[in-house]
């Protein structure tokens, strides 16, 4: 995964308005480049808008960069980059709330399955029982 970092200080109005511009005109044009996985519009205090984009090759991250210094350029005239202008970079970490697109890393051991295991259930500390039926074991 790449990613791309711009600022921009955003000179007329405030950093909500220039969002909402750039949600409508510049945020459609980064869903059209292929690789694209996501993009963020921060508000980083101080009149300045911050966009990070992933993209799923580093092909995607360059047409993201081109796509952004023409749109900002050219669409609307209020922002005004803030060096560093644009950050490109491979992704080295990165994490996310979605469990689904971990792979699996149970194993399951074959000879210790619900079918093998006879014997009795144990609980530790207060709830220790001496003798119960295995859930295992019924099914």
């Amino acid at each position: 995964m790449h990613a791309m970092i711009r600022r921009y200080r955003v000179r007329l109005g405030t950093v909500e308005q220039a969002a909402r511009h750039a949600e409508r005109g510049f945020l459609p044009l980064l869903r059209q480049i292929p690789g694209f996985v996501s993009c963020q519009l921060v508000d980083a205090g101080n009149d300045i808008l911050t966009c990070m984009a992933l993209f799923e090759t580093p092909d995607g991250t360059a047409d993201a960069v081109r796509a952004s210094r023409e749109w900002f350029r050219d669409e609307w005239s209020s922002f005004r980059p803030v060096p560093p202008e644009v950050v490109v970079g491979e992704v080295l970490a990165h994490a996310t709330s979605d469990r689904r697109r971990l792979p699996d890393r149970r194993r399951v051991v074959g000879s210790i399955g619900p079918e093998a295991w006879k014997g009795e259930e144990r609980r530790a500390g207060a709830e220790r029982r001496a003798e119960a039926v295995s859930w295992a074991a019924v099914g």
